[in-house]
């Protein structure tokens, strides 16, 4: 009697274990990423009026940063620190962002809430300065993990939906080869 009660609950605790995993594993969640897409360096040249021979030249670096709540959570207390503070800062989507100069001069670009799956663009430009590198990147959740994103073309669906037919059909080819080479 004993042993029938013991081996009736092992499939049922089992059962529980792998729920309660799996229901771990798929909760929601927040997850930041950000990363650097592109940038441009611009030198202008001013002519002095008095005199010609002399000129002034100012330096221009623009750099965007993407920063994504990839989750399914809101990310709440959002903080992008970067190493030193940009001559003028722009983010979009517009948002109540507080620009705060934090130890060693880093730049603390403070973001209240970011809802799931939202792409907050950073815009930051430096006359005339070394440009900064990003710090740190958390929230009050977890904390932000780098990824390196890439400016492509969007292509239109049928092209995609072709990519996936073929992809089927090579799959398809290849287990009829073998299966052609097993059975003769």
């Amino acid at each position: 009697m004993i042993w029938e009660s013991r081996t009736s609950t092992a499939p049922s605790l089992a059962i529980t274990l792998v729920g309660a995993l799996l229901f771990y594993l798929f909760r929601a969640k927040v997850k930041l990423i950000y990363g650097r897409a592109n940038n441009s360096l611009n030198n202008i040249t001013v002519p002095n009026e008095e005199d010609p021979e002399k000129h002034s030249s100012t330096e221009i670096y623009i750099e965007k940063y993407f920063l994504q709540n990839t989750g399914k959570k809101p990310a709440t207390n959002v903080e992008f620190v970067l190493s030193s503070f940009p001559t003028d800062i722009s983010v979009f989507q517009p948002r109540n962002e507080k620009y705060l100069r934090v130890a060693k001069g880093n730049c603390l670009i403070s973001i209240p809430q970011m809802a799931p799956k939202e792409l907050v663009v950073i815009d930051c430009a430096y006359i005339n300065q070394k440009a900064a590198w990003v710090t740190s990147v958390k929230c009050a959740e977890c904390l932000g993990t780098e990824v390196p994103f890439w400016t492509v073309r969007k292509l239109p669906n049928w092209v995609f939906w072709g990519l996936w037919c073929l992809l089927i059909f090579g799959i398809a080819f290849v287990v009829k080869f073998c299966l052609s080479l097993i059975l003769s």
